[in-house]
C-alpha cells in the first residue's frame, strides 16, 4: 500500500515510536530467555517459589509476543514495520544529504557523517519490505495467524475442538527470537541512515535477576546452616 508524504519531523516521530515498541520487545523476550537458561543452575531456587517464576516467565513472553504483534501488524493505518519501510520507499527524499545535515545540524560530526550514503539503496529496502510482509514471510504469516486466534482473541472452535494454538501455523521460540532480531536489525539500519544513530536493547540492570536467584541461594545456605546448628545444639545427629 502507497504511504503517505511525510515530512523528517514526522518521520522522526514514527522512527522513534517504533524503535521503542521493537526495543521493549527485545527486551522483554531476552529476560525470558536469561531467565529460562539460569533454570539449570539455580533449580532449588527456582522451585522454591515456582508459581511465581511460572507466572513470570508466562507474562514475559506473552509481553514480548504482544509487542510482536504490533511491529508486525498490517493494518495500513498502524506504525508497524512493513508500513514504516513502505513510507521510506514513497519519501526517499528526507534522506538525503541535504535533510540529513538540517537533521544533525548542531552536531559537531556532521561533515563527516553526511560523507557517506544515506539513501536506503532499494534492493535492500525492497527485501525488507519482503521479510515484514506476511505475504512474503511464513514466519510474520505464522504470526498473524497467532494474533487473531491467540494473543488478540480465542476463536469459538479452538476453544470446541480443545486447540491449543492453530497447528497450521507454528510459531516457535526461536522463530519469536529470530523475528525480534530481524526487526531490530532493520529498524537500526534506517535509523542509521536516517539520523546516524541505533538502539541497543541492551538496558542497565538487564541482569538483576541473578542477584535475586543469589540472594535465595544465600537465604537458603543459611537456613541449612542454622537447621544443622540447632541439631547439634539438641545432640540430634550425633
Amino acid at each position: 500500500m502507497k504511504q503517505k508524504t511525510i515530512d523528517s519531523n514526522n518521520f522522526d516521530k514514527l522512527l522513534n515510536a517504533l524503535t521503542e515498541e521493537i526495543g521493549l520487545a527485545n527486551v522483554y523476550f531476552k529476560l525470558y530467555s536469561d531467565l529460562k537458561s539460569a533454570i539449570s543452575q539455580y533449580q532449588r531456587e527456582f522451585n522454591e517459589s515456582n508459581t511465581f517464576w511460572y507466572l513470570t516467565l508466562s507474562s514475559l513472553l506473552d509481553k514480548s509476543l504482544l509487542h510482536l504483534c504490533r511491529i508486525y501488524d498490517v493494518d495500513p493505518r498502524v506504525n508497524s514495520l512493513l508500513n514504516f519501510l513502505n513510507r521510506i520507499k514513497e519519501n526517499l527524499h528526507i534522506f538525503d544529504e541535504k535533510s540529513f545535515r538540517e537533521r544533525l545540524k548542531n552536531s559537531p560530526y556532521v561533515d563527516s557523517l553526511a560523507k557517506h550514503q544515506r539513501i536506503p539503496e532499494q534492493q535492500q529496502l525492497s527485501l525488507d519490505i519482503e521479510f515484514a510482509s506476511k505475504d512474503s514471510n511464513k514466519l510474520v504469516e505464522n504470526l498473524f495467524m497467532w494474533r487473531n486466534n491467540i494473543v488478540a482473541h480465542k476463536p469459538l472452535k479452538y476453544i470446541i475442538k480443545e486447540l491449543d494454538y492453530p497447528s497450521d501455523y507454528p510459531l516457535s521460540i526461536l522463530d519469536i527470537g529470530l523475528l525480534l532480531k530481524k526487526a531490530m536489525s532493520i529498524i537500526n539500519h534506517y535509523s542509521q541512515l536516517f539520523r546516524a544513530s541505533t538502539y541497543s536493547p541492551q538496558i542497565v540492570g538487564h541482569d538483576d535477576y541473578n542477584y535475586i536467584l543469589s540472594c535465595i541461594r544465600a537465604d537458603l545456605k543459611r537456613r541449612e546452616q542454622d537447621f544443622q546448628a540447632d541439631l547439634e545444639k539438641y545432640g540430634i545427629n550425633k
